[in-house]
C-alpha cells in the first residue's frame, strides 16, 4: 500500500528514479498537503514561496500541491520521509513514532503568549520536535499554530458540560491515536476513532455524536449537522511543517539559508496573524446559529483535572521524564 502511494505520488511530480531520495532537481522542490485555499497552511505556503523567489533570485522553484493532490495527510508524510515529495505541513502522525502525540498532550498552554514561548520559534518544545523528526528521516522547519481546541455536538444531544456524568453514552469521535482515547475515556466519553473523511457523515447518521479536537476554524465544515461548539481550549493545536532529511541536507549551503529564512518568515507570519483570527472564526459560527458553549470554572477545573491526571503519566512513559519535566516546567511559568 505504502509503495503505491509513493509511486503515485511521484508520478503526479512528474519524475521518477530508482535511486531513493530527492527525485527532482535541487532547484525545485515539492511541497505538498490537504488543506484549501483558506487555510493557514496555504497562506504560510504562498508566504514562503514569495520570499524563497526572492532571495534565490527565481533559481530555487517550489512544485506546490495543495488540497491533498498526492493524496492524504498520512500518505503525504510518508511520502516526505521516503524522499518522494520533499516538503509538507501536517498533524501528529502517533502511528510513525508514538512520540508525536506529545504535542496534542492537554493544557500545556493557557493563553497564545503561553502557546508561542512553549510551541512557537527557538522554543524548547521546536527541540523536542527536531529529535522526533531527525529519528523519522525528516527536518522540521517550523511550527505553525492552528489554535486552542474544543468539541462539536450534533444536533439533537445534550451538550455535556459536567464531567464524566455528563459524557455518559455520548460517542465522541477522536482520531486514531492511543492517547485520544485514553484523554476522553477519562472525562466519560464513548470513544470512537474515526477517520476524519468519515465525521460528517458519522454525524448526520448518529453514529457519533461529537467530534474531539475541532479548533474554531474547522467548526463551520460541519455547521449543518451541529448544534454547539463547546470551547474547552485543552490543548494549543499546532502542526509541523517537515522536509526530508536525505534531501534536504543535500542541498548547498546557500540553499539551505534560503529555505530556512523563506521558512523562518512564513512560520513568523503565521504566528503573528493566527491569533488574530481567532474571535474572527468564533463570530463565524456563533452567525450561523452554533452555540459557541465556555465551561465555568468549576466544571474546568474538573475538566482540566480529569485530562492532565491520565495524559501526563501516560506521557512520561512513552517520551520519557526528561522531557516531561522540562514541560512542566514551562507551563508552570
Amino acid at each position: 500500500m505504502r509503495l503505491n502511494k509513493t509511486f503515485a505520488a511521484i508520478m503526479a511530480a512528474g519524475t521518477l528514479t530508482f535511486t531513493g531520495g530527492a527525485s527532482v532537481s535541487a532547484e525545485e522542490a515539492i511541497l505538498g498537503h490537504v488543506m484549501d485555499s483558506k487555510h493557514i497552511f496555504h497562506k504560510v505556503s504562498e508566504k514562503f514561496t514569495d520570499k524563497l523567489t526572492e532571495l534565490s533570485d527565481g533559481s530555487f522553484k517550489v512544485d506546490y500541491h495543495p488540497g491533498g493532490d498526492l493524496g492524504d495527510w498520512t500518505s503525504i508524510v510518508e511520502q516526505v520521509m521516503e524522499g518522494s515529495t520533499h516538503m509538507t505541513m501536517t498533524w501528529n502522525h502517533s502511528e510513525l513514532d508514538p512520540r508525536w502525540d506529545v504535542s496534542v498532550l492537554g493544557y500545556v498552554a493557557d493563553d497564545w503568549k503561553s502557546g508561542r514561548r512553549i510551541y512557537g520559534p527557538n522554543s524548547a518544545m521546536e527541540g523536542v520536535y527536531n529529535g522526533i523528526m531527525s529519528d523519522l528521516g525528516m527536518v522540521l522547519l517550523g511550527v505553525i499554530p492552528t489554535d486552542f481546541t474544543g468539541y462539536v455536538v450534533r444536533k439533537g444531544v445534550k451538550v455535556p458540560m459536567t464531567f464524566p456524568d455528563d459524557a455518559n453514552g455520548f460517542k465522541m469521535r477522536v482520531p486514531g491515536m492511543p492517547m485520544a482515547i485514553e484523554r476522553y475515556s477519562a472525562t466519560g466519553f464513548s470513544v470512537v476513532p474515526m477517520a476524519f473523511s468519515e465525521v460528517h457523515t458519522a454525524l448526520q447518521t448518529g453514529a457519533i455524536d461529537g467530534r474531539a479536537y475541532s479548533p474554531p476554524s474547522e467548526v463551520l465544515l460541519f455547521k449543518d449537522v451541529v448544534s454547539s461548539y463547546v470551547f474547552t481550549r485543552e490543548n494549543f493545536e499546532h502542526t509541523f511543517w517537515v522536509a526530508n532529511k536525505e534531501w534536504f541536507e543535500g542541498l548547498s549551503v546557500e540553499q539551505q539559508g534560503w529555505m530556512k529564512s523563506a521558512a523562518s518568515d512564513a512560520v513568523n507570519w503565521a504566528w503573528d496573524n493566527a491569533e488574530k483570527e481567532s474571535p474572527d472564526w468564533i463570530e463565524q459560527i456563533k452567525a450561523e446559529g452554533i452555540n459557541v458553549i465556555e465551561l465555568s470554572p468549576e466544571q474546568l477545573t474538573k475538566y482540566r483535572k480529569l485530562v492532565v491526571d491520565v495524559e501526563y503519566p501516560y506521557m512520561e512513559k512513552i517520551i520519557g521524564a526528561e522531557v516531561m519535566d522540562g514541560i512542566r516546567k514551562a507551563r508552570a511559568q
